[in-house]
């Protein structure tokens, strides 16, 4: 339950896990309510931007105004709307996500800090370009996560700006938006895998934003045969995995799926500056495979994550995992490529009929799991 000023709510991690052992809130998430009952003395703003709010517990703070979240994670998305539905709070905001742009009319924006530098210095850039000047900014996070690189992109762009002490191991930054004057707010990355022949684009915030990361290496040298007729590259980020195989098997069909707004952005034009136009090449926003039909596709590619934003968890992967099972046809195979010290050898033999070590080196393992 947090407990705040402002009221009382039962809030959950998205997708909901029963007994699970991480929160929904943080330290920092209450410092911003405490921030916001501050404002309540003399008067709430009515129409606040909330800013990467992970989990909701921005988003039922200020329900009853005329709120609008901006973050880059449909998942974040999704569990906003679950927990103002849990705590029978309206909808009627607004959720905007990647390249959308922002409304106007917003008098306050709150901000927890991404996981990225790029991303933080787009989102800046992108509320200084978008928003009136002045607009105050409230942020939060651990203190250890204002370091002096990102106080300098605060610097750069707002005004008046001011960290708090540490409270409860976080700090409070204020501050007003000064004007953007940069020609483009979204910084794209572009740069070259000469042995894949590939010219790869990456928008803030996309994993391997500047080079090819070494486990994603792995799995390429390791790729399966071609001839798999409908194939998903899972947690796709800028698209290689199945760029990769898509060169490698021209008639198969190809969906990358990622949570990431910015990254399916990537990867669709990554598709467009690779491949042949094809109506068998899908990028697609989900929550793992959640939208995707059982007994649909032949071959799933993945290279999971074992964190989500700041904390350091195994369940995305896992849920991964599962919803490739779910949506392999009788035959299909899961490649994947994981860090050596991750359990989840045992895991995916507990899912899968065949798990092998195709490939390993000695800090990543290639897998083929079969049903």
């Amino acid at each position: 339950m947090l407990r705040s000023p402002l009221g009382n709510w039962q809030l959950h991690r998205y997708p909901v896990r029963s007994n699970d052992p991480l929160q929904a809130w943080d330290a920092a998430d209450e410092l911003l309510h405490a921030q916001l009952a501050t404002l309540q003395q003399t008067q709430l703003p009515q129409h606040p931007l909330l800013v990467n709010d992970s989990f909701g517990a921005l988003v039922v703070a200020v329900a009853t105004q005329s709120w609008c979240s901006y973050t880059d994670s449909y998942v974040s998305h999704q569990a906003q709307l679950h927990n103002l539905e849990h705590n029978n709070l309206p909808t009627s905001g607004k959720q905007l996500a990647g390249l959308d742009t922002l409304p106007a009319d917003r008098d306050l924006v709150l901000m927890k800090l991404p996981k990225s530098q790029s991303l933080l210095a787009f989102q800046l850039a992108k509320l200084s370009a978008e928003l009136p000047s002045g607009t105050p900014i409230i942020v939060a996070a651990k203190s250890k996560l204002f370091t002096p690189a990102v106080r300098a992109l605060f610097q750069n762009y707002c005004t008046d700006v001011s960290v708090s002490l540490i409270q409860r191991k976080c700090r409070i930054l204020q501050g007003q938006l000064s004007p953007n004057l940069a020609e483009e707010v979204a910084s794209t990355n572009t740069w070259q895998v000469p042995e894949r022949g590939l010219t790869l684009h990456h928008l803030p915030g996309v994993f391997a934003r500047n080079q090819l990361d070494i486990g994603a290496r792995l799995l390429l040298d390791n790729l399966p045969a071609a001839g798999a007729e409908q194939v998903i590259d899972l947690g796709c980020g800028n698209g290689v995995l199945g760029l990769c195989y898509a060169k490698h098997s021209p008639a198969s069909a190809v969906t990358w799926v990622d949570e990431s707004y910015l990254a399916v952005a990537s990867c669709a034009r990554n598709v467009e500056a690779n491949l042949p136009p094809s109506d068998g090449y899908r990028c697609v926003v989900d929550d793992c495979l959640t939208q995707q039909a059982d007994n649909s596709v032949d071959l799933v590619l993945c290279n999971p994550p074992f964190h989500q934003e700041h904390a350091i968890t195994e369940h995305i992967a896992r849920q991964m995992f599962q919803d490739a099972k779910r949506v392999l046809r009788h035959g299909g195979e899961l490649r994947l490529v994981a860090n050596r010290h991750l359990p989840y050898y045992h895991f995916l033999k507990r899912l899968f009929r065949n798990v092998k070590t195709v490939a390993s080196n000695t800090k990543f393992m290639v897998l083929s799991c079969t049903l």
